[in-house]
């Protein structure tokens, strides 16, 4: 959309378009979405002012801008919008677009926790378990991550697993555990799909526990994914460590030049001449990442081929 026909979104059009117009407008091109929802949020629509916060902090259809993004998010906020709330909170808390500041976001989860919103009780409650911006009480955490939970959101279910699994608060459950990992993996979460896979492998259900682990590993981000293969690899039963290699393989192509020296050090221990093969490729790709020992590796076994 071209500045002279972004600035033909007044008022007036605004509010005689039709709400099927409107929808078929916002799912355009990017760039033209963001300037229908930048119209709504200077209107003073909450929805529009937190959507518009949204594409500043991802670059959805312009430049990502994570000050503007924190400013949006804050006029969603100050006008009562719950996910404006928590993204505001999520902006002090990660220092998106200026310092952090775990008070204020404290602040900003409460008030929309108190309104029912699951992300602020989630986001809350992880403030509460470590001490950030409000006084450490596990407590609290744990009574926010139950009524999230309760919701239904996926990683407060995990989280309430974890507190029966581990004790936390001195009621060691595994039975709740199971369960609750059970909710949270077929919710989607990852974290909650891992743990509720290694408690089928415990209790022999490897069929049920492979599954649960591989998607684990499809919606895991990189960093746990690196965690999982660093576990898995290690881990008794060979379906799960079927896993852990994949979960290697995929850091490796996700990763930077150490994930790839991983992967290739792992297939050249294997000693057969596929994984050799495959495993010299690899090398290579982490040393042209970068990574020092691999080319000198590297370097090593072209001389030898």
């Amino acid at each position: 959309m071209s500045a002279s026909s972004a600035q033909s979104i007044t008022p007036e059009y605004l509010n005689n378009i039709s709400a099927e117009e409107l929808k078929r407008r916002l799912a355009s091109d990017p760039r033209e979405a963001v300037q229908w929802i930048r119209a709504l949020a200077e209107q003073g629509e909450p929805e529009a002012q937190a959507l518009l916060g949204q594409a500043y902090l991802d670059g959805h259809g312009m430049e990502p801008d994570p000050r503007q993004a924190r400013i949006w998010f804050r006029k969603a906020a100050e006008a009562g919008h719950l996910l404006g709330m928590n993204m505001l909170g999520r902006a002090y808390d990660q220092g998106w677009g200026g310092p952090v500041d775990h008070a204020c976001a404290a602040y900003w989860f409460r008030m929309s926790a108190n309104q029912g919103l699951d992300w602020g009780m989630y986001n809350y409650a992880n403030l509460l378990l470590h001490g950030l911006g409000v006084e450490k009480n596990e407590q609290q955490a744990f009574d926010w991550y139950h009524k999230a939970a309760e919701l239904g959101h996926a990683k407060s279910l995990g989280v309430v697993g974890r507190f029966f699994e581990e004790g936390w608060l001195g009621e060691q459950d595994q039975e709740k555990a199971f369960d609750y990992y059970r909710r949270s993996a077929e919710a989607g979460d990852f974290r909650g799909q891992y743990n509720y896979a290694l408690m089928l492998s415990e209790r022999g259900q490897a069929e049920g526990a492979r599954h649960w682990m591989r998607e684990a590993l499809v919606n895991a981000h990189l960093a746990f994914s690196r965690t999982m293969a660093a576990n898995l690899l290690k881990h008794p039963h060979p379906a799960l460590r079927q896993v852990g290699i994949e979960a290697l393989h995929k850091c490796a192509q996700q990763g930077d030049g150490h994930d790839a020296y991983a992967y290739a050090r792992f297939l050249l221990g294997q000693g057969d001449t596929a994984s050799l093969s495959v495993g010299r490729w690899w090398l290579r790709c982490a040393a042209r990442r970068g990574h020092v020992q691999a080319q000198g590796e590297a370097s090593l076994h072209i001389s030898l081929s």
